[in-house]
């Protein structure tokens, strides 16, 4: 893994032992905090539950913490019931509150692990509202650091993205953290720190299918490289406080999520400005990733020369003229929302919407509500049917404003902000006129 000599750490860490590991993360929390410990049964999830609540026990930490654990049963292996109520079982011997939660209903028949994720975190913060946890604690390891670097490696369109691997935090659709307290604890330590304590763990016989990429990966028993790993976590950190710095400096809103970014300090796209402009058409477009590499390359060609142009990427319209660069969502791809009574749901990936009328609605793209005569025409051809409109089933347009709630959406960022990218997320949540995200516990 290869990072620049700025970007690698000073003091170089070194891996942690679970009991370390724990005592470090405990003393980090900002305030009292309740943490849902999502454990499977496996060496990993169970290992982070001992550590933890040893921590607690044999420590004097200023701060009153507690613990309370859930299980998340996917129901795709016939053992699946059997290993979670072992799980409540550990749970109850270690005096720790637990929840069995089941991902019911049809599975689909391709693209399963993405589904069985969305699905898992789903479950995780319904149960932290249950049990009234500020935060999730996971399991994952620097093996499994180590893993995910190596599949990004292979499809990151941005090195600094793709190598810096997991984060220690991030925020699950803009209400909960997800917290990684064992990513510098490798799994060798943590099952003999449970083989010392007596405990046993469940071994998951998926992990030993190579259909799986991870598993595949795993097999090469690749070395971890702390040093780089922590660098190139540092690297991402700093490339997008940059995009943010020159996306305020930069940037303002001439419309519904339409910008305007003035280039006249920008004689050449630096890296930063190809960060912050990638994932300005990423959120602006409604996509959930940013754009390839070629798409974005193709865009930092137009942006090296002086000449005015116009294209889009990621579904994003962008238009230069002169020494400005405007930004929109294209026409194309706007599809009508059925939003029953009383139902949440995203459009076109920018908003979130909430029906709080006693009727179905519906959402259809429409003109922004104030659209500047001095926009480029494309931009204004765009902008009179790019945003949302809402009315009754029936196609009428007699509600008010009291009957729902539109709230911009960061399709990029919402499902899963990274702590890596807290900066930029904020000040593009600004640039569209929305609180920033809540704060991080540790």
């Amino acid at each position: 893994m290869l990072t620049s000599e700025k970007a690698r750490p000073s003091v170089l860490p070194e891996p942690r032992l679970p009991d370390a590991a724990a005592h470090a993360f405990l003393s980090a929390l900002k305030k009292p905090t309740r943490l849902l410990v999502a454990i499977s049964g496996g060496s990993d999830s169970t290992g982070l539950l001992l550590a933890l609540k040893q921590a607690l026990e044999t420590a004097n930490h200023p701060l009153p913490h507690s613990l309370c654990a859930v299980t998340v049963d996917h129901r795709l292996r016939a053992d699946s019931t059997k290993e979670a109520r072992a799980v409540k079982a550990l749970c109850e011997r270690l005096s720790i509150p637990h929840r069995i939660l089941e991902w019911t209903g049809e599975k689909p028949r391709s693209g399963l692990s993405a589904a069985a994720r969305n699905a898992r975190y789903g479950l995780l913060a319904q149960a932290a509202d249950t049990l009234a946890a500020d935060a999730v604690v996971t399991g994952h390891t620097l093996d499994d650091q180590v893993e995910t670097i190596a599949m990004r490696a292979e499809r990151s369109t941005e090195a600094a993205l793709g190598l810096s691997g997991m984060a220690c935090a991030t925020l699950y659709e803009r209400r909960l953290w997800v917290l990684r307290p064992f990513l510098q604890t490798t799994r060798e330590a943590i099952r003999t720190f449970l083989t010392d304590a007596g405990e046993t763990w469940i071994d998951d016989p998926s992990n030993d299918d190579t259909r799986s990429e991870r598993v595949r990966i795993r097999n090469l028993r690749l070395e971890p490289d702390l040093a780089a790993i922590t660098g190139a976590g540092q690297a991402r950190r700093e490339l997008s406080a940059q995009a943010a710095g020159w996306i305020a400096r930069h940037a303002r809103p001439v419309g519904m999520q339409a910008i305007q970014i003035s280039l006249a300090d920008t004689p050449a796209p630096t890296e930063a400005v190809r960060h912050a402009l990638s994932t300005l058409a990423a959120i602006l477009g409604g996509r959930p990733h940013r754009p390839a590499k070629t798409a974005l390359d193709r865009l930092t060609t137009h942006l090296a020369k002086t000449g005015d142009f116009a294209l889009t990427l990621s579904g994003c319209l962008i238009v230069r003229r002169k020494a400005n660069l405007f930004l929109t969502r294209e026409r194309r791809g706007l599809l009508p929302l059925p939003l029953p009574a009383g139902e949440r749901r995203i459009w076109d990936g920018r908003y979130e919407i909430a029906n709080h009328a006693g009727t179905d609605l519906i959402v259809t793209p429409g003109p922004s509500m104030a659209i500047a005569a001095d926009l480029p025409h494309r931009m204004r051809t765009a902008m009179l049917a790019n945003s949302p409109h809402i009315r009754t089933s029936e196609g009428k347009n007699d509600i008010s404003g009291d009957d729902f709630a539109i709230t911009p959406r960061l399709s990029l960022f919402d499902p899963f902000l990274p702590d890596f990218e807290l900066a930029l997320a904020d000040g593009i949540a600004r640039l569209l006129d929305r609180e920033p995200a809540i704060a991080c516990p540790v």
